[in-house]
């Protein structure tokens, strides 16, 4: 099942050739469309579409769906390399798998190799595989009234991203509709066979990512992963999957009290939560992403301002180059 996408972002110049070379796109999600090629791997095309509490928005945000993407081969190809992931080709290798005969010269010269990885075609599992090593986010609301975290017990009467110890496990669902539901780290490895070796596993994949970022003034307070089994999938550790903060301005708001400023689409997240609809209710995070009206409003009746966008575009271009930079 696809993501309700608004019909403005729906298609792009991208998707638009990729269909051309005769390819069948078999599913739309939030960002990435995936399309099926011979030989049974995946192209997964990241595209600029915005999303924010499970409603995708009608404006885009230049450039996005390539720094998605180069960050992710980044991280695979580069820091991971010795975990097993899905990647197969990224850029100008992925144009055999879209021609594996005679190529059209003239397609070709058009595909957006940039935002395209192509990917083993695998079984993922039903759970985000969410990792915290600072408190916050989805879970604090449940921290503050019990003390606990995806089934962990967590010192009380800590600040809103504080570090923890050590990094906590908090797995979701991953629901067609609505939002996605928070579990303990128990459900996961009572439901999910070898669910603790997973689990474990996946641990050190973000403490590794965890300490080079540290290293660059970047802390990741959090991130959600993919996998099939132990094998590494999807995105991995960009802004739309993880919470990026400089270290400095999260010391800073440690002391103050505030938010440290992040490197994603937070920008946009604040903005969403000030929206007034004509529901009676105010934010985009309190409305119904499985209701007809809520979704026709989002979708045909908002715009996000110029100025948001700009400065979201802005965040993903500098967290990339501060994480990338020297490597290339």
């Amino acid at each position: 099942m696809g993501a309700n996408i608004p019909a403005i972002v729906t298609e792009s110049k991208e998707s638009n050739i990729l269909l051309k070379c005769g390819l069948g796109r078999i599913h739309q999600g939030k960002v990435r469309d995936t399309y099926s090629l011979s030989g049974g791997n995946l192209l997964m095309c990241a595209t600029d579409r915005l999303s924010i509490f499970d409603f995708v928005l009608p404006d885009l945000v230049p450039q996005k769906g390539e720094y998605l993407t180069a960050l992710t081969y980044f991280w695979f190809t580069e820091i991971l390399s010795e975990y097993e992931n899905h990647l197969v080709a990224y850029g100008d290798d992925v144009l055999p798998y879209i021609f594996p005969g005679e190529k059209d010269e003239k397609l070709a010269s058009m595909i957006p190799v940039k935002r395209c990885m192509v990917v083993k075609n695998l079984n993922i599992l039903p759970f985000e595989l969410i990792y915290r090593q600072h408190i916050g986010g989805s879970v604090y609301k449940e921290y503050l009234k019990t003390g606990m975290a995806g089934g962990h017990k967590i010192t009380p009467n800590l600040p809103q991203w504080s570090k923890l110890n050590k990094p906590i496990f908090t797995p979701s669902t991953k629901e067609d509709s609505g939002h996605d539901i928070n579990v303990t780290a128990k459900i996961f490895n009572n439901l999910i066979v070898d669910g603790e070796k997973i689990s474990f596993h996946f641990a050190q994949v973000y403490a590794k990512a965890y300490a080079y970022a540290e290293k660059r003034g970047i802390l990741i307070l959090d991130t959600k992963m993919e996998s099939d089994n132990m094998i590494l999938a999807d995105e991995v550790l960009t802004p739309d999957s993880s919470r990026f903060v400089d270290e400095k301005d999260w010391r800073q708001a440690m002391v103050s009290g505030g938010a440290p400023a992040f490197y994603d689409k937070q920008i946009v997240r604040d903005w969403g939560k000030e929206v007034v609809t004509p529901f009676g209710i105010i934010g985009i995070n309190n409305l119904d992403p499985d209701n007809p009206e809520h979704i026709d409003f989002v979708h045909n009746s908002l715009r996000v301002p110029s100025e948001i966008i700009d400065k979201t575009a802005e965040r993903y271009r500098e967290i990339f180059i501060r994480l990338v930079r020297g490597w290339y």
